[in-house]
């Protein structure tokens, strides 16, 4: 005679296991954001605060050229703000 009480409890078991599973595939890696058509420049801070990035640095990236709007500021995938000046 089989138990259901038993079937019931392996197949419960399983549909758990398989959730469980589907979910842990389904990280987050803060890169959605990138289009690989595009040229992106990384600037190294050594902390959190307020930096500033002369005309000699995007000189030596061929970026002095490039009107200062067009700048973007990404940090996690997420648009940050970014004050430009001449």
């Amino acid at each position: 005679m089989i138990n259901y009480n038993i079937c019931m409890k392996k197949f419960a078991l399983l549909v758990v296991l398989v959730l469980v599973a589907s979910a842990s595939f389904a990280q987050n890696y803060y890169n959605e954001w990138i289009d690989y058509t595009k040229t992106y420049y990384r600037f190294k801070v050594g902390s959190t605060g307020l930096y500033r990035i002369n005309g000699n640095v995007l000189a030596a990236f061929d970026l002095s050229s490039q009107p200062a709007q067009n700048f973007q500021l990404w940090r996690n995938g997420k648009q940050v703000s970014l004050h430009t000046s001449l």
